[in-house]
């Protein structure tokens, strides 16, 4: 891949905030070809360590960034609700995971990457069972599994939803005004945010990907919760522009996410240290499909599911109990 080169246009420090501008060092074909590619620190002209905006040639946000916003107690009450679910892996991240293929046939990396609040699309697995059982799904859009398991640690997480969202308001107004007039068309939405869904990926570096799904006009919202021991690295960015944050446990970025974006690698890169990056933005098909969907009783749904799975299960162990049993006889018989 080729080397950063100085992309800084400008910067105006004429206010407290630094305020950069950018031009593009990787031509679109060029960018185009390093997705899926994993990012390393060369790539990165500039990394941002304390508070900046910084706007493309054509006056577009490409990222706005705070140091220490986010209050320890609700950062600290976020994670005890969520430690043990954000281990789950999935193969499901597509591009963004390293697979040059996407989500079609072929290599899919395993990465530790999960979302909570809402969904627009049951899952496969999910769409079998309501089939199976006869069970009819309450609509298009769900609760996360999360959300349906562990509704009480739920109410931990949100208050950290509702500051990063204060935040997006207070720095982005124009796309927090635009984002949230669309998410209160549908109640499948983070009650008193401009969000629908969190995305939360632990230690997981992602290759170079450009996210989507998320509303057009909105903006993601990436915050940063740390344990463990110290590290290096791990910088968010967008390589077509040479430029990377350094964001850590507090810290705020609002960033445009349909541009190409990805991480350099967390040094050392074990377990010994905790990154776990929260994303938090609006689905745009939860609000194109379920403007007219009513809230459904999740726990209940589940435990009409849950009963189906468990007679099915009772039933497959008595048939292979019996067929066991005819085994044993025709064994005697000979």
């Amino acid at each position: 891949m080729p080397e950063a080169t100085d992309p800084i246009v400008s910067v105006d420090r004429s206010k407290r905030i630094p305020v950069y501008t950018v031009r593009k060092i990787l031509t679109d074909k060029e960018t185009e070809d390093i997705k899926a590619h994993f990012i390393e620190p060369k790539q990165y002209h500039v990394v941002l360590k304390e508070d900046a905006d910084v706007y493309t040639e054509d006056g577009a946000i490409l990222l706005r960034f705070r140091k220490n916003v986010l209050s320890k107690k609700a950062i600290d009450t976020a994670y005890e609700g969520m430690k043990d679910f954000v281990y789950r892996t999935t193969r499901d991240r597509g591009i963004a995971s390293g697979s040059p293929k996407g989500l079609a046939t072929g290599e899919k990396n395993a990465v530790r990457s999960n979302i909570l609040g809402y969904f627009d699309k049951w899952s496969i697995g999910q769409r079998a069972t309501f089939k199976n059982s006869g069970i009819k799904a309450p609509g298009s859009c769900r609760y996360c599994t999360f959300n349906v398991h562990h509704p009480e640690k739920w109410k931990h997480i949100t208050p950290l939803v509702k500051e990063i969202d204060a935040q997006y308001k207070a720095l982005c107004p124009k796309e927090h005004a635009l984002q949230l007039r669309a998410a209160k068309k549908t109640p499948f939405h983070i009650a008193g945010t401009a969000f629908s869904t969190v995305t939360t990926n632990l230690n997981f570096r992602t290759a170079a990907h450009q996210d989507t799904g998320d509303w057009h006009e909105g903006l993601g919202n990436l915050v940063v919760i740390e344990r463990g021991d110290k590290y290096e690295g791990a910088y968010t960015g967008f390589p077509q522009y040479g430029v990377g944050v350094d964001v850590r446990t507090g810290d705020f970025l609002a960033m445009d996410v349909h541009q190409v974006h990805g991480n350099t690698p967390k040094v050392p890169d074990t377990d010994n240290s905790i990154r776990l990056s929260l994303v938090n933005y609006l689905r745009e098909n939860i609000v194109k499909r379920c403007q007219n969907q009513p809230l459904y009783d999740a726990q209940k749904l589940e435990r009409r599911l849950q009963s189906f799975r468990n007679n099915k299960s009772r039933k497959n162990a008595a048939a292979k109990a019996k067929h066991g049993h005819k085994t044993r006889k025709q064994k005697q018989k000979k």
